[in-house]
């Protein structure tokens, strides 16, 4: 209540200052126009406070309306015995405009109570019921225009913290997408551009020709995958995702046969050097589209690890697996028992590929661990799906 009560007034700096300019000029016109020959001393002295306090809260509202209401009271009060209303009643329409539209619900009723009571005792007073049209209805209307205008400021704050929550929902799907965005991107080139560096760097130390054009070869083919992968994804971004259809060659992202996928991967790590053992089964197709193409994701990034992290010529293995309820991927590789690339320093490291692969699972309530176990890297997902 008393914070009500005290409430800063939300009107503007411009219209404060009018409020203030008109009560101190009306003040000021209305003094100099007192004649103390048409009262007696005392009745003249009342009706100059009555002014001044009647324009005084009236300048209050600029700043305080719950105290220019209360300050108003005074001069309501003492027009009862000066029997001037006029410009106390012009007064006590605008603090009554300002008070029932911004003062809370409680204050305002009281408020509006008192200016009944007034009303009805002025009609005693003056014995006549011609005061109840003359004093009744201004205030009438100015607590009518003060519930329009408490009507249309609640409606705008109503609207401002809409606005507000829009914009942040807006702000957070753009950081997804943009998230979302920052995965693709990295699942799209990080595959073929360490095959591509490793490849490149295996390279310098040999000398067989038929090496070297194999070497070359397998370059090509993994630049040319990871182009076709990253207009795919443009494709996606400037059209529709549904109109979209993928090179089978492509050995990226492909969500609609995981098998094809792994048998990319493993001839992308067979490539590289790596002994390969897939571990797999049938039946992926009729996954869920967001479950395949996560432990699609997954398997190309392990993949790459593996390529990045694991000692060349390492033995290393891809499991896809699944049960009733859930997608199992397992990939397990050799630990590298020195720091560093075999061929120089390459910093080939972002951090992102396992951060990734967390946050995707993450969004299907499914589970990843990894971590060296008894020598090797192995990195165990389990993607739920349906009612798991």
């Amino acid at each position: 209540m008393r914070e009500g009560f005290n409430r800063t007034s939300p009107l503007p700096v411009w219209l404060r200052v009018t409020l203030v300019l008109f009560a101190a000029i009306a003040l000021f016109d209305d003094l100099r126009a007192l004649e103390p020959e048409d009262h007696a001393a005392t009745t003249t002295v009342l009706v100059a406070a009555q002014m001044i306090l009647s324009y005084g809260s009236l300048a209050l509202v600029a700043w305080r309306p719950g105290v220019a209401s209360t300050v108003l009271l005074v001069p309501l009060v003492l027009a009862l015995f000066t029997h001037s209303y006029a410009f106390t009643l012009i007064c006590a329409v605008i603090v009554t405009i300002a008070t029932v539209s911004m003062l809370p619900r409680t204050l305002t009723l009281v408020y509006s109570l008192v200016l009944a009571t007034w009303t009805i005792t002025a009609v005693v007073v003056e014995s006549t019921t011609d005061a109840l049209w003359l004093m009744g209805t201004p205030l009438v209307v100015g607590v009518v225009i003060g519930v329009a205008l408490r009507f249309f400021v609640i409606q705008h704050r109503e609207n401002k913290t809409r606005l507000r929550s829009i914009e942040a929902a807006h702000q957070q799907l753009r950081e997804q997408e943009r998230l979302e965005l920052a995965r693709d991107l990295h699942d799209v080139v990080a595959h073929e551009l360490t095959l591509v560096t490793m490849q490149a760097a295996g390279s310098h130390r040999q000398n067989d020709p038929a090496v070297l054009h194999e070497t070359i070869s397998t370059i090509e083919n993994a630049a040319r995958s990871g182009l076709q992968e990253l207009r795919t994804l443009l494709h996606i971004l400037r059209e529709s995702p549904g109109a979209v259809s993928r090179n089978e060659n492509s050995s990226g992202l492909t969500t609609g046969s995981l098998e094809n996928l792994l048998d990319s991967l493993s001839a992308s790590l067979t490539a590289a050097g790596f002994s390969v053992t897939v571990n797999t089964l049938d039946g992926f197709d009729t996954l869920p589209t967001t479950v395949r193409g996560t432990a699609a994701r997954i398997l190309q990034e392990a993949s790459t690890n593996i390529i990045k992290y694991a000692p060349a010529g390492s033995a290393c293995l891809l499991s896809l697996t699944r049960d009733a309820n859930s997608v199992m991927v397992r990939t397990e590789n050799e630990l590298q028992h020195s720091r560093g690339p075999e061929y120089g320093e390459y910093p080939m490291t972002s951090g992102y590929g396992l951060h990734g692969i967390q946050e995707r699972v993450a969004l299907l309530n499914g589970d990843v661990t990894y971590g060296p176990q008894d020598g090797r890297w192995v990195l165990d997902v389990r993607i739920p799906f349906g009612d798991a």
